[in-house]
């Protein structure tokens, strides 16, 4: 089989697009040819997992928004530093790109650096105890394993390569229809295992 290159991968792209316009479901066609290639087994999972959480966000956003009339909006796990509102991941990163830019003595940064996150940890600690009063622990908790679940199965699922090109077709189209985005690391490891199992068969 020919390889398949990034721009050959481009245009496969668009063409399961146009091919499930046509069919509306690429299950049709797995029934068809491939039906024993484990990856939609893997897909039916990680809909499951999904699907799950986004039921458990809903319930979750619902209780949120309720328990604010009496508790209040629950606190913001986000912190100001140096024009940015930012938490998590992010903060480390605000402290690369500063000394990176070397405008700013580095002992500032690393001192600022520190205090940003023990605001930030303050913030999570304020949050956590928002859910206890709130009542909000347990679907707190119930989401938190929802979404570990989901993404794990993710990264699994952006590694297995397909079987059949019914099945690397299948894998391309599950990232279109999730809103395919270069920042969501499981979607361009996804595709490019599937392009890697095309060249294969």
């Amino acid at each position: 089989m020919k390889p398949v290159t990034r721009r050959i991968g481009l245009r496969m792209l668009a063409g399961a697009t146009a091919a499930s316009t046509l069919t509306g479901s690429v299950k049709a066609a797995d029934v068809l040819a491939g039906g024993s290639d484990p990856i939609f087994a893997m897909l039916e999972e990680h809909r499951r997992l999904q699907t799950l959480r986004c039921e458990l966000y809903d319930e979750w956003d619902r209780a949120e928004y309720e328990a604010g009339d009496e508790h209040g909006r629950r606190p913001v796990a986000l912190i100001h530093w140096r024009d940015y509102h930012i938490g998590g991941s992010e903060i480390e990163n605000r402290r690369d790109q500063l000394l990176r830019e070397a405008e700013i003595d580095p002992a500032i940064i690393e001192q600022e650096y520190l205090d940003a996150r023990a605001r930030w940890q303050a913030k999570l600690a304020a949050g956590k105890a928002w859910d206890e009063r709130a009542g909000m622990a347990v679907k707190c908790e119930k989401l938190d394993r929802a979404t570990e679940a989901e993404d794990e199965c993710a990264g699994r699922l952006s590694r297995m390569k397909p079987t059949t090109a019914a099945g690397a077709a299948a894998l391309i189209q599950y990232v279109i229809d999730d809103e395919i985005c270069p920042e969501v690391e499981w979607h361009m490891a996804a595709l490019k295992t599937a392009i890697a199992a095309l060249n294969s068969i």
